[in-house]
């Protein structure tokens, strides 16, 4: 195995444009299952399905079926409101839930996806204690992915 050279170590910085602050969150089920079962299951429509083998835009497969439910976006900093909103019309079908995820070996994911803008407040990112109960209740999982915009005249090279 050859030694990675310093310049193969360098990070590429990828630059992500806002005008504001925005939050998403969404509800996202994964694993080996025909989504369409998921949905007559629990009885919601899903906003997205993919299906194992399905083809990427990028031309590669899904390897795992994917059901996507409950997308919310804001400019508001309160995510724990958010998540709540997505959370809420699966709050009665927690029962339902543990059994897909037991049934397909499944994950939950409750989705928070902020976007921050440099100059603005960052978002609150604590979920409040009933989010936390649904997740503990379900084994849901709580991914954070969050990106930090800036702008363009900052996107040149400043030694980085």
């Amino acid at each position: 195995m050859e030694p990675i050279t310093p310049d193969e170590m360098r990070l590429k910085r990828v630059y992500y444009h806002t005008e504001h602050t925005e939050c998403m969150t969404y509800f996202r089920i994964t694993g080996n299952f025909d989504p369409d079962v998921i949905t007559e299951y629990l009885r919601l429509v899903p906003e997205q399905i993919h299906r194992v083998g399905e083809l990427r835009p990028n031309g590669t497969s899904y390897g795992e079926a994917v059901w996507r439910f409950g997308t919310v976006k804001s400019e508001r900093p309160d995510t724990a409101n958010q998540m709540m909103q997505t959370i809420d019309p699966l709050l009665t079908k927690a029962d339902l839930l543990r059994k897909i995820k037991l049934t397909y070996d499944a994950r939950l994911w409750l989705i928070v996806v902020p976007l921050v803008r440099y100059d603005e407040p960052v978002p609150m990112l604590a979920p409040s204690l009933a989010v936390m109960r649904f997740c503990m209740e379900t084994g849901t999982e709580i991914d954070i992915d969050l990106y930090v915009g800036c702008p363009d005249e900052m996107t040149g090279n400043a030694g980085f």
